[in-house]
């Protein structure tokens, strides 16, 4: 027993039976090793991916425009949802409302429009628009059936000074009283020494037809005179030149005779609670065309030779 596995177990000291033949190492299989390279069909859906995102992006993105800050003292009339309106457009709308850390005001968080952002400038103002009836007329009747608004004047910087951006803004109590004559109208001063009964909305008459307005009054800066500014509407703007001569018309006349008794004259009950300004231009010797800015005086009354004035002039268009 002792020979026989003595007999079976290999001999490591002889090294050609420790070696197997090369013919049997030939018929081993050798694994070859192979880089797998990405495949370009993956690359497309990738790609069609990332572009599809980036447009949807964009689009979410370029649907949101400017966030603004409005503050007004009260915010009757605004809600979620209120439009904010520029030449009966809609530009914005109200997001969020929230009283400010003093609890003295309303921050009302709104929404441009992203082609509106532009509006959103130094000077820009902002108004709750509410119906409004006074002797010159109605103002925000649209409101009576609909709701309240916001509405706004851009800011305008000067000829050499671009608007600045800005975020927040303090809205004012009422309607500005004098906006900037972006139609083409005539914007004149008129200084008097006394206001009188005249108020913004008051017509400037030529021949007693109305071709202007009366925007604000306000005490000079040396408070010895009030400055008037109106504006002629464009069709009219021929109408007034260097010498042309201003006066106060409209209100109440009283006269009063032994014999006659007590006579009133009074064109209107508008005419009668608030004057209006009249003006006529001379045959002759008219001056210059009246330009933007152009300062004139106030007489409280007519002379009875402008009345007579009677210039032939072609109005605009």
């Amino acid at each position: 027993m002792s020979e026989q596995s003595t007999q079976s177990q290999p001999d490591h000291a002889n090294p050609d039976q420790a070696i197997p033949d090369s013919s049997i190492l030939e018929q081993i299989p050798t694994a070859t090793i192979r880089h797998r390279r990405l495949s370009w069909a993956w690359l497309v859906p990738i790609i069609a991916l990332a572009i599809t995102g980036y447009f949807v992006w964009d689009q979410v993105i370029g649907a949101q425009g400017e966030r603004i800050i409005i503050r007004f003292a009260d915010a009757s009339g605004i809600r979620v949802g209120t439009a904010i309106m520029h030449r009966g457009v809609p530009v914005g709308v109200v997001r969020a409302l929230e009283l400010d850390h003093e609890l003295e005001g309303v921050l009302v968080h709104s929404e441009l429009s992203p082609n509106a952002s532009g509006l959103a400038v130094e000077g820009t103002e902002f108004w709750v628009v509410y119906p409004e009836v006074s002797l010159n007329g109605i103002a925000g009747l649209e409101t009576l059936l609909g709701p309240n608004y916001i509405a706004l004047q851009p800011g305008e910087a000067g000829e050499e000074e671009m608007a600045l951006p800005k975020l927040s803004f303090k809205a004012l109590d009422h309607r500005p009283i004098s906006a900037p004559a972006a139609d083409g109208s005539l914007r004149l001063t008129i200084t008097s020494d006394r206001l009188g009964t005249m108020s913004p909305g008051s017509p400037v008459l030529y021949r007693e037809i109305p071709v202007g307005t009366v925007r604000y009054a306000m005490l000079a800066q040396d408070a010895t005179h009030v400055v008037i500014e109106l504006d002629i509407e464009p069709r009219y703007r021929p109408l007034v030149y260097e010498k042309t001569r201003f006066w106060r018309s409209g209100g109440v006349g009283v006269d009063f005779g032994l014999f006659s008794g007590l006579t009133v004259q009074a064109d209107s009950l508008q005419a009668a609670m608030s004057s209006s300004i009249s003006f006529a231009t001379p045959n002759k010797k008219m001056g210059e065309l009246a330009s933007p800015g152009d300062v004139f005086e106030l007489a409280d009354g007519v002379d009875e030779d402008w009345l007579k004035w009677s210039p032939k002039i072609e109005l605009g268009g």
